[in-house]
């Protein structure tokens, strides 16, 4: 009996490790090209985790849509199911609920971790980081690419503007931060729009967005040895479909420039004496 019972905790630790990746250690910098994935490679890189998000392709919309008005994604909208495989390819069309492996065909070696969903509402690609520096963390810098490797037919007629009604879906990754892996923050600094001069333009063509580093303030501090999540949601197309295929690439993580960080622990420096001062005086 006894074996029996560490054989099934075995089993389950097992099951569970598979499903939920273990952080990876940030000391200051964390980044990630997955090009170490190979053109075959079908495991999650550490730190890494892949989701499907119950729910339709009309779940999340935009602010023109005639059918259902700007439904913005979240992370808390539909029932996440863990993927723990891969699919290792070049992408051509439209994909399922999966996450994927993906190649340029010009030069295979040049991976990406890829999204398209299909049947479900959206996939999402989550990086864990243990905060191994010895200090909280108020704010942090982030930068990534966004791939395009397949564009979207104008096939659809529920969109009172044409900026939407030539490609049927949100452009892009939306990104949420989560310090808790509960409760999650969208970055809006950060969300992705079909055109324009500023902020992350994804238009419905093949290439990549650079997403510069961009800071975020926390809402609260990463305290050392805790865990900060980011994740990248790719909703699924508005019907019909077919989605753009996108990948995720060229991932950094990084503590800010010793000058910007202390222009942030300066104004909360001041917020927190202000509010003493405020304190004081209805005391008095």
């Amino acid at each position: 009996m006894k074996t029996l019972r560490t054989t099934l905790v075995l089993a389950l630790v097992a099951a569970a490790s598979t499903a939920w990746a273990a952080p990876a250690s940030f000391t200051g910098s964390y980044n990630q090209n997955f090009n170490s994935m190979g053109t075959t490679g079908t495991s999650l890189l550490a730190g890494w985790s892949a989701y499907s998000m119950a729910g339709s392709h009309d779940l999340f919309t935009p602010a023109d849509d005639t059918i259902n008005k700007g439904v913005l994604p979240n992370m808390t909208a539909g029932t996440l199911t863990a993927v723990t495989t891969l699919t290792a390819g070049v992408p051509t069309t439209q994909k399922d609920s999966t996450a994927y492996n993906f190649g340029l065909s010009t030069s295979t070696s040049d991976r990406a971790l890829g999204t398209s969903p299909s049947g479900i509402a959206a996939s999402i690609l989550e990086l864990s980081l243990t905060n191994s520096t010895g200090a909280a963390l108020n704010a942090i810098n982030i930068s990534y690419d966004i791939r395009r490797f397949t564009t979207t037919a104008n096939n659809n007629t529920g969109y009172a503007s044409g900026n939407y009604g030539a490609v049927e879906e949100l452009p892009g990754y939306q990104l949420f931060y989560s310090l808790n892996g509960t409760t999650w923050t969208n970055v809006a600094a950060l969300s992705p729009k079909l055109s324009g001069s500023t902020g992350v333009v994804v238009p419905n063509s093949v290439g990549v967005t650079n997403v510069t580093p961009t800071l975020i303030s926390l809402n609260s501090a990463w305290a050392n040895n805790s865990t900060l999540t980011f994740a990248w949601l790719d909703d699924n197309a508005q019907g019909p479909s077919p989605d753009q295929l996108l990948g995720l690439d060229n991932v950094t993580v990084a503590i800010p420039e010793p000058s910007t960080y202390a222009a942030i622990l300066g104004a909360l420096t001041i917020g927190f004496v202000v509010t003493r001062r405020r304190g004081a005086r209805r005391a008095a």
